[in-house]
């Protein structure tokens, strides 16, 4: 898998439609932060913020505010799926030499919009469990290693050298242990993230297969394909440092490249499975 091709097909796929890639992945983004914004900032107005006599701030909200703060979320997890359905059918069609508009940025919502949405929370709930069970069980191991310290230290002293090794002997290997899940988390995270990361792609060329299937066939084309696609993106990070110091606005390109690049990645691997 040549990465400098994939990324030469994104930019032949591009030519001519930079401007309704970036209208449409701007819509996209902003329709994305604004909808759930909208019910947040209602659920902000029912909140108070109260200061103590310490001058500590403490901020409360009122049954009628958290429920807006819950749509909010609501909201987000819906829709997120269902614009992220949109731009990756766009830039496949792209890819692929056919046409669009900045309108099939709502595309997401007439095709099937169910079967998305439960794609996008699927995705989502298995890469949250591949992060969350190893740190768990750090958390847990690092909760015993306080506990353990915490009697030490209310019932002993570290005065001695055998009281410093006796302790580190007691509690250093369950932080040792912890600070492994903790990092088994992030690494298992991120294999996941990217083990999932086409299930859009596949849904679209895939009308009919059932959600598990989507994401099983998704992990079947990122097999053997995980580096490629993590050193693909991250030869972008030129351009995200470009985009950072042009105050954002170089993510206006920045973004529509970087979909037609996943989208010409999907396309090549795709074919070599088949």
């Amino acid at each position: 898998m040549n990465r400098l091709l994939i990324k030469k097909q994104a930019k032949a796929s591009l030519k001519g439609k930079w401007g309704r890639a970036i209208g449409l992945c701007l819509v996209a983004g902003i329709l994305t932060s604004v909808i759930p914004g909208i019910f947040y900032g209602i659920g902000t107005a029912f909140s108070t913020t109260k200061q103590t006599a310490e001058g500590i701030k403490i901020t409360s909200t009122t049954a009628t505010g958290a429920i807006f703060f819950i749509i909010a979320i609501i909201a987000l997890a819906v829709i997120s799926p269902l614009f992220q359905y949109a731009q990756s059918k766009a830039f496949l069609k792209a890819n692929r030499g056919e046409d669009f508009t900045v309108g099939n940025v709502f595309d997401g919502f007439k095709e099937k919009p169910g079967k998305t949405f439960a794609v996008g929370i699927l995705q989502f709930f298995v890469i949250w469990l591949c992060y969350f069970i190893p740190s768990f069980i750090g958390g847990i191991f690092l909760g015993i290693a306080g506990g353990r310290a915490q009697d030490m230290l209310k019932f002993g002293s570290m005065s001695t050298t055998e009281d410093v090794g006796y302790f580190a002997g007691r509690v250093g290997p369950l932080i040792i242990v912890a600070f492994a899940f903790f990092v088994a988390a992030m690494i298992i995270g991120i294999i996941a993230t990217f083990m999932y990361q086409l299930v859009y792609y596949v849904r679209i060329d895939n009308p009919d297969m059932s959600v598990v299937q989507i994401l099983k066939t998704s992990r079947k084309i990122m097999h053997g394909r995980k580096i490629d696609f993590f050193v693909l993106h991250f030869t972008f990070i030129g351009w995200a440092i470009v985009s950072c110091i042009t105050c954002g606005i170089g993510f206006l390109w920045f973004v529509p490249y970087v979909q037609a690049a996943t989208a010409a990645f999907y396309d090549d691997a795709k074919d070599q499975i088949i």
